[in-house]
């Protein structure tokens, strides 16, 4: 019960400070409440980001203190620049989320929307078991050590953080937002702090995101920002689902604020489109009440600011996500701008601007780290075109999936006819991509994706689920016109008959997403590799306190010793699985063999810090780098605990003179 509170309060942490310093940097640009709302996990994110760079600059530990600080001055800067005029537009996020409803209406969806949490969640709380659990994926041991390094030592620079991934704490880059957001939570326990940060950003940024996104894109469908809350709950390509499947953590928050930024961004575009062409326009909004629209040239100062900061937010949660929103804004501004490319050429600066990064980070040096990666899931053509088609896309495919490509294929056609069809061309881009990655194409579309077609699949998912309202009021005009169910009375049994159904798609999503959640979260599983094994953490707990924790413990970082320094704080020499070895470290592997009866070899471990070695048979994986640690050992020192699969040495070796 403790661990739950815990967790509970790790969110709510969380979910503060990602909307707080955001939501009032908009509202001192005279933004409004949805507006602000929209933008704030991005723009918080770049608080975070910016501050805890500043941070060891000016003497300051990473806390509440400094990220207070740092939005505090973004908020007065804001502030100032609003009374020298520079505020934003009026946009159609200035009125209420959802029109007014009955309260029988309201409840309906506010059930909903409980049960589809309830559906989403529940399988992997079940595989989980408890709010500590740690999943078993590659990156989560990263995520893990980064969390407890800048516990340990107040640094969570986006410049210093990937210091976790050598033995010589060698300061190296790594966007560190969701990081920062998480490392504010005090004094609970660091996999408690990654779950409640991870459910926190992947869940709330989501599904409000994809509901102001639907407002702004629909606004005069009433019923669209609650639908489309709702179908991107269920989506099985979800960021929660993303956690689960492979545990890109920053990169699922980054999409899950993709969402609402994007709305921002597309009402601030709308509303300055309207502004700069006098001509009625369906999007065009009126001004606040009691407020004097913004001077054009001042507006759209306010807006690049609110979608620049916003933008340096998605990039410190995870570059990629930032492309992901200026390939989405090029084409939005390129499909919505053409047909004033004639009387205003210069709009077509707009999307070339937005792709020049992208182009910057695919094209040159600059990308190397993602553009150099090799690997990634490969599937035959015919199996790509089907997960596309179908909606099964590699994240969590299931039969949900099909359902909903068969809401959201009407809507991909039918948006073409409309103002909407940004949204088709949009799709069919990622689409292309998505396709790209799973294929592994030469063409590289998806290379700034690590050619995953995992992290392309949130995006896709997220237009996928707006395309689904068009795609309903597609299939309302067919039942219309086949059935004759006009008259309110006739509907309702067709609507009720449409829920059950509904209800009973999304119910049978349940064992699939059980079975999903327990290869990475249960404690065994056919085929999957295990960091962790029950009884080493049952040796681990019960030896920690005796254990020297001044001198670390030598083990493949594909083993369970690696995740002690976040469980216990006992320092492992290989701290993370992607660890970069140089020539010391290759020694002391090699030396533990011959330690026992080698002085030099002794020397090769104790020079290093190293105090402990833990061999391990029942790896995640096996990488021959570090075969040597499991070899021999009899004569290296005293076994502190033993278990079927695996022993802890104390080196005790003579290092001679």
């Amino acid at each position: 019960m403790t661990d739950l509170f815990h967790l509970v309060i790790a969110v709510l942490l969380v979910l503060v400070a990602a909307y707080l310093p955001g939501f009032w940097t908009v509202r001192a640009l005279a933004g409004s409440r949805l507006l602000a709302l929209s933008l704030a996990p991005a723009i918080s994110a770049a608080v975070a980001g910016i501050g805890a760079m500043v941070a060891p600059v000016v003497g300051l530990d990473w806390s509440w203190l400094s990220f207070a600080g740092s939005g505090a001055v973004l908020v007065l800067a804001a502030w100032i620049l609003a009374r020298r005029g520079v505020r934003l537009p009026a946009t159609l996020l200035d009125g209420p989320l959802v029109a007014r409803r009955s309260p029988a209406a309201l409840v309906a969806w506010i059930g909903a929307l409980t049960a589809a949490l309830a559906v989403t969640i529940g399988p992997i709380a079940a595989r989980a078991g408890r709010p500590d659990a740690v999943l078993e994926r590659y990156d989560t041991l990263f995520h893990l050590t980064a969390l407890t390094y800048i516990r340990e030592t107040g640094n969570a620079s986006s410049l210093n953080l990937n210091a976790v991934a050598n033995t010589a704490g060698r300061p190296a880059s790594y966007p560190a937002a969701f990081h920062d957001l998480a490392a504010l939570v005090p004094l609970v326990d660091i996999p408690i702090v990654l779950n409640g940060t991870v459910l926190a950003l992947a869940l709330v940024p989501w599904i409000l995101g994809t509901a102001l996104l639907a407002r702004v894109v629909f606004p005069r469908v009433t019923w669209a920002p609650p639908a489309v809350a709702l179908v991107a709950t269920l989506i099985p390509a979800s960021p929660v689902n993303l956690w689960i499947h492979l545990s890109p953590v920053p990169n699922l928050a980054g999409f899950a604020a993709l969402s609402g930024a994007l709305a921002g961004a597309v009402a601030l575009w709308t509303a300055l489109a309207a502004q700069a062409d006098p001509a009625p326009q369906e999007a065009a909004c009126p001004p606040r009440g009691g407020i004097a629209p913004a001077p054009a040239r001042q507006a759209v100062i306010a807006a690049l600011l609110a979608i620049g900061l916003a933008g340096a937010g998605l990039a410190l949660l995870h570059p990629n996500v930032a492309v992901t929103a200026l390939i989405l804004l090029a084409v939005l501004t390129t499909v919505t701008g053409l047909p004033q490319w004639r009387r205003r050429p210069w709009l077509i600066a707009v999307p070339v601007l937005a792709m020049l990064p992208v182009a910057v980070l695919a094209y040159t040096p600059l990308g190397a780290r993602v553009t150099g990666f090799a690997g990634g899931l490969q599937v035959p053509w015919w199996n790509a075109l089907a997960e596309v088609g179908l909606g099964l896309l590699t994240v969590w495919p299931m039969a949900l999936g099909v359902v909903m490509a068969a809401l959201w294929w009407p809507g991909l056609v039918t948006a073409l006819r409309t103002p909407q069809r940004w949204l088709t061309v949009a799709w069919l881009v990622l689409a292309v991509m998505y396709l790209d990655a799973a294929v592994d194409s030469p063409l590289n579309l998806s290379v700034l994706y690590f050619r995953g077609q995992d992290r392309i699949a949130i995006p896709l998912a997220m237009l996928s689920a707006l395309l689904v309202v068009p795609g309903l009021q597609a299939w309302a005009g067919l039942l219309r016109r086949t059935l004759d169910v006009d008259a309110a009375r006739g509907r309702r049994p067709v609507i009720a008959v449409l829920v059950v159904l509904a209800t009973v798609a999304a119910l049978s999503s349940i064992p699939t997403r059980l079975d999903n959640a327990a290869k990475n979260l249960a404690e065994h599983y056919p085929g999957r590799g295990r960091f962790l094994q029950a009884d080493e953490l049952a040796q681990f707990a019960r030896t920690a306190p005796q254990l020297d924790r001044d001198r670390s413990i030598l083990a493949s970082p594909y083993s369970g010793a690696a995740h002690m320094y976040a469980l216990h704080g006992l320092p492992a020499y290989l701290p993370v699985a992607g660890v970069a070895l140089n020539d010391s470290d290759r020694a002391a592997i090699e030396a533990v063999p011959l330690a026992g009866s080698s002085p030099a070899h002794c020397r090769a471990l104790l020079d290093q810090g190293i105090g402990y070695v833990y061999q391990e048979r029942l790896l995640y994986q096996f990488d021959p780098a570090f075969r040597s640690i499991g070899e021999r050992g009899d004569d290296l020192g005293t076994v502190v605990f033993e278990t079927e699969h695996s022993r802890l040495i104390r080196i005790e070796c003579d290092p001679g003179q």
